[in-house]
């Protein structure tokens, strides 16, 4: 879905209602930093993504990278051209990322990729950003945090742009272990004392 068709479905979308409705009277107020979409107020800009991701995601896999790309590219200027070209990019490298056998939130991946265009990350500089965002990655169901991929990739950036580095191969070895499969989980019944007990 393009860029202008996915800003005319959020614009079509129905006022919030339920505990999203609730959860923007919690958040909003008028002098926050990026719109809650369709509720008439605003919020700080991780809240926001959260926020606007999990109202969104019905609207399909570029919902993320536009969300945190519309957050970068006004902060830093940018044209709609620049925030098309940077969400299909976004949504270009996850598509690269194979499929683990345990899903993982690759949808983190391509919102990063879209913002670290926004903001004009260098391309030699791109790995060591997507090693942060691994960092901020959810192992489990797809879909589970809808507003997750956007406030992660946010958040990532926020963090580069600060000078904090995630693990140096952190995105290659976060999807090698979640490829690998999770290790088994202790037995409810066993006891604790025999948990320590069988530590190494």
């Amino acid at each position: 879905m393009s860029v202008a068709a996915l800003l005319a479905g959020f614009a079509a979308l129905s006022p919030p209602e339920g505990s999203l409705a609730a959860w923007a009277a919690r958040v909003g107020t008028p002098d926050g930093e990026f719109p809650l979409i369709g509720a008439g107020t605003r919020a700080e800009t991780y809240v926001a993504l959260q926020w606007n991701g999990e109202r969104c995601a019905s609207l399909g896999p570029a919902v993320g990278p536009t969300l945190v790309g519309l957050a970068v590219g006004a902060a830093r200027r940018r044209s709609a051209a620049q925030l098309s070209a940077a969400v299909d990019a976004g949504l270009a490298a996850a598509a690269e990322v194979s499929t683990p056998t345990v899903p993982v939130s690759t949808g983190v991946l391509a919102a990063t990729v879209c913002a670290a265009r926004l903001a004009e990350v260098p391309e030699k500089e791109l790995p060591a950003l997507l090693d942060l965002a691994a960092s901020l990655m959810v192992i489990g169901p797809p879909g589970v945090a809808p507003g997750h991929d956007p406030a992660a990739a946010w958040l990532a950036m926020r963090a580069w742009d600060a000078g904090i580095t995630g693990m140096p191969g952190g995105l290659a070895h976060t999807l090698s272990v979640v490829a690998a499969g999770l290790p088994e989980r202790a037995a409810a019944d066993l006891d604790v004392v025999d948990l320590v007990e069988a530590l190494p």
